[in-house]
């Protein structure tokens, strides 16, 4: 891909310079795979996903999931998911998620293109998505309130960066600590279910997170960020902008600036403190990212299935 600087992106948009069906993940070419695999030193292991039934209530309006258990045959059992929101847990969204006012979803596909044929979350199952991960842990140098809308600007991002003696390139995973999902694990069922009722009217819904969209964007693009993964629900911060939710462009929003204009995946819900701590203890923040979306034809996000090996 040709690879323009962001000043020079016609408002923002690279939809010209990216692959219609994986965006900037085609930057996560065999050499970078190959190259990000030899990271791999001691052999340990990260599963990075929460399970599917966490958060408990799930957030957003979504309904929790109907695990079921039956017998099939004498001595077999087999099992079903019902209700089964696939962004009700830790996940990827696809390019379907989220559109422009006016421009509509990555490279101008409107809902009915989304909902018709156009490719959905199966075109990165199909590859899967595996790199070089790079974890920076803004929540072990910045103390940052689970319940407030504390933005992790590229400036804090840098100092993070230098901080930690790690170096960014071309084709990065980037995996953002805010430490929201360490708070959230200390509240208890009561407040999660206040929480998760909040996330649906987004009233009195703070959550910490990255931004602003614009600098965000034109920060993930010049590195060369492939992908973008964070331990909150929603990667930017809640409310994006400041005062009430109306008062912030919706267009400047990281999902829009980032994901729709960039291509650039955005993660959720991922879990990256055991991962932190291995990375404090020995000072490696570098590492093989792999992750292994559903091939849900259409599919508008997925589970990621994701590991950091070390």
């Amino acid at each position: 891909m040709s690879r323009p600087p962001y000043r020079d992106l016609p408002n923002g948009r690279a939809w010209e310079h990216l692959d219609p069906r994986l965006g900037s993940l085609a930057l996560l070419t065999p050499e970078r795979v190959a190259a990000a695999a030899r990271l791999v030193r001691t052999g340990r292991r990260f599963g990075l996903d929460l399970p599917l039934d966490q958060p408990s209530p799930p957030f957003f309006g979504r309904e929790p999931m109907r695990h079921e258990v039956f017998q099939i045959l004498d001595h077999v059992l087999d099992d079903r998911l019902d209700n089964f929101y696939p962004q009700g847990s830790t996940q990827w969204d696809s390019f379907g998620h989220y559109a422009h006012s006016r421009d509509g979803f990555f490279t101008g596909r409107t809902a009915e293109m989304v909902r018709g044929d156009a490719p959905g979350i199966e075109a990165w199952a199909e590859v899967g998505i595996a790199g070089r991960g790079v974890l920076l842990d803004v929540a072990r140098r910045v103390d940052i309130a689970g319940d407030s809308a504390f933005t992790i600007t590229p400036d804090l991002l840098d100092e993070t960066v230098a901080a930690q003696g790690v170096t960014l390139e071309m084709g990065d995973v980037l995996c953002v600590r805010t430490g929201w999902l360490a708070w959230y694990r200390t509240l208890d069922a009561g407040a999660c279910t206040s929480l998760a009722e909040r996330s649906r009217t987004f009233v009195n819904f703070e959550i910490p997170g990255v931004g602003p969209g614009p600098a965000v964007a034109e920060w993930c693009w010049d590195h060369g960020v492939a992908a973008i993964a964070a331990d909150n629900p929603t990667v930017e911060p809640m409310p994006p902008g400041s005062g009430a939710r109306g008062d912030f462009g919706m267009d400047d929003m990281v999902h829009v600036r980032v994901m729709v204009e960039l291509g650039i995946p955005l993660g959720e819900f991922f879990d990256f403190d055991a991962l932190a701590d291995d990375c404090a203890a020995d000072g490696v923040y570098e590492f093989f990212f792999t992750s292994k979306p559903l091939g849900i034809p259409g599919g508008i996000g997925s589970p990621p299935n994701a590991m950091a090996l070390k």
